[in-house]
């Protein structure tokens, strides 16, 4: 019997502790646009910020970009509005009030994220006119696909809803007229069909898809598209994306809860008063 673990167990485990490791604890980069990497800080410059994440290379911000740095923080943990400081030597014993508790309330203070703005809605009429030209989108002929991408290219975040599903289309020049409109108005609706792109078999679907998912997240993280033997490093890559918008999304909808709180507490204050 050979006791000798494969090569292939071999990759599966090591690929297996570094997340673990990279999980565990961390710096953390607040952006401008309210995202948040994870990884080890290089360069802290005037000009710019260079950060390791873990064996796929560095990434590099300008700091006009960086709200703030915090160092050893433990991914997953809440964030405070102090920086975090490395773990000072505690007693073997913690008091049983100190201890943490499940289901504790928001803190007051609000999570460190920024909500995305709000997409206007068309009018009747434009709606009219724009689901027109999203059905000229997805025509064979060029002529159309042109027309359609230089008129829906114009119409502003208010656009969005109606190309979400032609980001999705398995028709994949119609696909790359959309991801086109969507990288001129950016918004973190769109960020699930530039994830689903990265995946896609289609290599200038999957250079589309990078380009907006950078331009949602502000984040100039490297993306093998091009290659075709690199699909294992895609794989990589594409689950620290997949990482980036769980984490913002729970901060979203963190948000949104502390704002509902916030709502609710003076009507009860009112209430209380009478």
């Amino acid at each position: 019997m050979n006791w000798f673990p494969s090569p292939g167990r071999l990759m599966s485990l090591s690929l297996l502790l570094l997340f673990i490791s990279t999980a565990l604890e961390a710096d953390s980069v607040q952006l401008t646009n309210g995202s948040i990497i994870d990884g080890t800080v290089l360069v802290d410059g005037k000009e710019r910020l260079v950060l390791q994440i873990g064996d796929l290379g560095t990434m590099e911000i300008r700091r006009s970009d960086v709200v703030s740095v915090l160092k050893f923080h433990l991914v997953g943990h809440k964030r405070t509005d102090s920086p975090v400081q490395p773990p000072a030597k505690r007693d073997k014993k913690v008091a049983p009030d100190k201890q943490k508790r499940p289901d504790l309330p928001l803190p007051l203070a609000p999570p460190k994220v920024d909500l995305p703005p709000e997409i206007p809605e068309l009018s009747p009429k434009r709606r009219a006119e724009v689901e027109l030209w999203v059905s000229e989108l997805q025509r064979q002929r060029s002529t159309n696909r042109t027309r359609a991408e230089r008129y829906l290219g114009q119409v502003g975040p208010g656009v969005i809803p109606h190309l979400l599903s032609v980001a999705r289309s398995p028709f994949d020049l119609a696909r790359i007229s959309a991801l086109r409109i969507l990288i001129k108005t950016p918004h973190f609706k769109a960020a699930g069909v530039a994830l689903k792109g990265l995946q896609a078999d289609n290599q200038w679907v999957r250079k589309l898809s990078w380009q907006l998912v950078v331009k949602i997240s502000g984040v100039k993280s490297p993306f093998s598209w091009q290659d075709q033997e690199s699909a294992r490093k895609r794989s990589v890559q594409l689950r620290r994306w997949q990482q980036w918008f769980q984490h913002q999304k729970s901060l979203q909808q963190q948000h949104r809860r502390w704002l509902e709180q916030q709502a609710i507490q003076p009507r009860d204050n009112k209430q209380s008063g009478r």
